[in-house]
């Protein structure tokens, strides 16, 4: 009886051994062919002609190498392969964003990659982005490298689509990310440009013109609302000023002087605003705190 349940137990422990090295082999098989299995490969974004722009900015593939190479798999071609290219950062970056463009169409197209120096939108509210130059350089995976073109509000570089190509582009980052990628059709950018300069002016010479009336009525009647309220339209004439790169074409500045003018945009207008709350609302007759904390914010 004891032999019998001695071999009893022998089984089992055998059962539950092989099933254990049975397991592990699975495992083991599974680690090995994830290992084998290619590298992800891009999505390729259609350009037609009939789209003036496409946003790019939701596909981009943000990368970062340990050096000032990386190397990436291309998107698959029109024989269906996934290649390997290798590229070496200009201004020794170590971030990266990879994208790839087909041209299903039968005409050439001429396209500008467009990256906004700042937007207000996502741009941080303790730590806020300034704004400067986010692309230093873009390789393609075929053809020529593309031109950056001349703008002192983003970073332009031209590019050329042939039919049926499938292109994937390699750009070199100055910073750890970026605002926005839009492709544009190049008369389309230019209208829009001419757009929003007009606008641009409207706007300048509206604040200008309410800044200068604000401070003469500040001159003729000695009421506090009124340079209150001047130096927030004044505050508000900066900021915009700058937002629009109006500051940097009339006084030629560079992109470092730019960040700093518009950081003391920002922060005169806050000062400005609270001032001109403060007075507006007569906030000193209602609780002498309120006079206590409009100082305290302002140093």
């Amino acid at each position: 009886m004891r032999s019998i349940r001695g071999f009893a137990l022998l089984q089992v422990f055998h059962n539950r051994s092989s099933l254990r090295a049975a397991a592990l082999s699975f495992l083991l098989s599974l680690m090995l062919f994830a290992a084998v299995q290619p590298a992800h490969a891009l999505d390729a974004i259609s350009v037609r002609s009939d789209a003036p722009a496409i946003d790019l900015t939701g596909v981009l593939e943000f990368q970062r190498s340990d050096t000032d190479r990386i190397q990436v798999s291309t998107a698959p071609g029109t024989d269906g392969i996934v290649r390997r290219i290798e590229v070496r950062a200009r201004e020794g970056g170590q971030n990266w964003i990879v994208f790839a463009l087909t041209n299903n169409t039968d005409d050439q197209l001429d396209r500008l990659i467009v990256v906004p120096h700042y937007r207000i939108v996502s741009s941080g509210l303790l730590w806020p982005d300034l704004g400067l130059s986010r692309v230093a350089s873009i390789t393609p995976s075929t053809g020529d490298r593309p031109e950056r073109q001349e703008n002192a509000t983003a970073d332009v570089f031209r590019i050329t689509l042939d039919p049926g190509a499938v292109i994937t582009f390699v750009a070199e980052l100055r910073t750890d990310k970026i605002p926005q990628l839009y492709l544009w059709e190049p008369e389309a950018y230019k209208d829009k440009v001419n757009s929003f300069t007009l606008y641009q002016g409207i706007v300048i010479g509206i604040s200008g013109l309410l800044a200068l009336v604000l401070t003469i009525l500040f001159v003729v009647k000695g009421s506090i609302m009124f340079p209150a309220a001047a130096a927030l339209a004044w505050a508000v004439l900066v900021y915009i000023g700058v937002d629009f790169g109006f500051w940097g074409k009339v006084f030629d500045m560079s992109a470092g002087a730019e960040r700093v003018w518009r950081a003391s945009g920002e922060a005169m207008l806050a000062a400005t605003l609270l001032v001109f709350l403060f007075a507006y609302l007569n906030l000193s007759r209602w609780h002498v705190r309120y006079s206590h904390i409009t100082m305290g914010w302002l140093l």
